[in-house]
């Protein structure tokens, strides 16, 4: 009985890393991101997602409080993100300040569907959306397009976080490390 348990467990461990390893061999390092357009927001849609994000400061995850609060959401940037061919899907970042880190790179991020003037929070710094977008795979769950963060850790390295949409929000479901040469080739190795 143990010998069949221990199969049973080497079995689900060959397939998760398998799993993990598809994931990652469509993911093109520095694709054209330049499909990512700055978005232009009326006032009072500007106004409902920063609600939205004060509303559910908690999912902030970094030490912003008060006043530092205040002026992270006044900083705030908002682009145009191709994830969904039928809705407007918005990537808010975190300026200066209180949730980015020393060096620039390493910030919090949301996903905001926006329908109208009616903001909807479908990824934030909680869910582990942080750091820079690093790639956005073909590959789609629930109408919506897979999502790869990076965080900085060094000049050469980092770690990749793979989200994908579940029908309510997204969530990570796999985890790299990158290396990078002197000739920019980034090389992704799946963490088991």
């Amino acid at each position: 009985m143990r010998r069949l348990g221990a199969m049973l467990l080497w079995t689900i461990a060959a397939a998760a890393a398998a799993g993990q390893q598809d994931i990652w061999s469509g993911v093109k390092p520095w694709m054209d991101l330049s499909r990512i357009t700055p978005a232009t927001l009326s006032d009072s849609q500007q106004a409902a997602i920063r609600r939205l994000l004060w509303t559910n400061r908690r999912s902030i995850g970094w030490e912003c409080g008060g006043n530092e609060l205040t002026q992270m959401l006044k900083g705030l940037t908002f682009e145009n993100i191709p994830l969904s061919e039928t809705r407007r899907v918005l990537l808010v970042e975190a300026g200066a300040g209180c949730a980015r880190g020393g060096q620039g790179s390493n910030g919090a991020m949301w996903l905001v569907r926006l329908d109208g003037n009616s903001p909807a929070l479908m990824a934030s710094p909680r869910d582990g959306f942080n750091g820079w977008l690093f790639a956005i795979p073909e590959n789609e769950s629930h109408g919506y397009r897979d999502v790869v963060l990076g965080w900085h850790m060094g000049a050469t390295e980092g770690g990749l976080n793979y989200l994908r949409f579940n029908g309510k929000s997204y969530q990570g479901v796999g985890s790299a490390s990158y290396t990078m040469d002197d000739d920019d080739n980034v090389k992704i190795i799946p963490n088991r």
